[in-house]
């Protein structure tokens, strides 16, 4: 039985995982984690290894899947495909609503409304975990994730940062977890047709068909496709910042006053 578990995609997605959770010490046992559900393949991907891999591994935890609701005209129809999707792995959705809908459609907003949605679900997540006192949330933000996060960071923020597998906040009061650190997006596909998962995700009437992320994730794939390396390169330098080779703060005496020395 371990043997065939080892064989193809499953046996890829479960190795990687459970790598990243290791390397980064992402859970202990007795644990309760909520895990996000967007309605996309990958967090739901994420809640079924989560929950089918319970069966060998040494330590137990709590899984509570939760979804945060927009107040829009599709969250009907995303919860009941999430509730069916959950009921089959014998746990039990949860549901955030916001008004995060109204604000996307009533307030100017001076950036994309896909970062303000992310900022406001994240905050709702982080209130719900503090108000049923859960101290971990499972997000389904895989390699391509973290390293288009990095090129945008660096292209557009004016820093070499990005989402990092474990994180830390407010003194340790909460964790973010993202166990899919070491897998690629076409890795989780993969996973998801071979256990007849669904593999793509009901529209969401604020998302744009074009933008910065958009444009990282196809130079990334353009960079790819001339190196297949560049992808294991990228997310090896996250780990290997070598600071005595950077820049490191513009002195003040260098700054002139009122303008950009560029």
């Amino acid at each position: 039985m371990a043997r065939e578990r080892r064989k193809g995609i499953v046996g890829k997605v479960k190795r990687r995982l459970g790598r990243a959770l290791a390397d980064y010490a992402m859970t202990a046992d007795g644990d309760t984690l909520l895990v996000a559900l967007s309605g996309g393949k990958d967090s739901f991907a994420l809640l079924h290894i989560l929950q089918t891999r319970k069966k060998w591994i040494p330590i137990t935890y709590h899984l509570r899947p939760v979804h945060v609701m927009l107040g829009e005209s599709e969250d009907g129809l995303r919860v009941e495909r999430l509730k069916v999707q959950v009921a089959a792995l014998g746990l039990q959705l949860e549901l955030i609503e916001t008004d995060i809908a109204d604000r996307l459609t009533n307030y100017d907003l001076p950036e994309s409304p896909c970062f303000h949605c992310a900022r406001w679900k994240r905050k709702a997540l982080f209130d719900y975990a503090k108000k049923h006192a859960v101290s971990k949330i499972a997000f389904g933000h895989h390699r391509d994730d973290i390293l288009e996060t990095a090129l945008l960071n660096l292209f557009y923020g004016s820093s070499f940062s990005t989402m990092r597998p474990h994180q830390e906040l407010f003194s340790g009061g909460l964790t973010l977890i993202r166990p899919l650190a070491y897998l690629d997006e076409d890795e989780v596909i993969a996973y998801c047709r071979h256990h007849g998962l669904p593999t793509d995700s009901l529209p969401c009437p604020f998302q744009e068909a074009t933008g910065k992320r958009k444009a990282m994730k196809e130079l990334l794939a353009n960079l790819q496709r001339d190196n297949p390396k560049v992808k294991n390169s990228l997310f090896h330098a996250l780990h290997n910042v070598r600071e005595e080779y950077l820049l490191g703060s513009l002195p003040i005496k260098c700054r002139p006053k009122g303008q950009n020395i560029f």
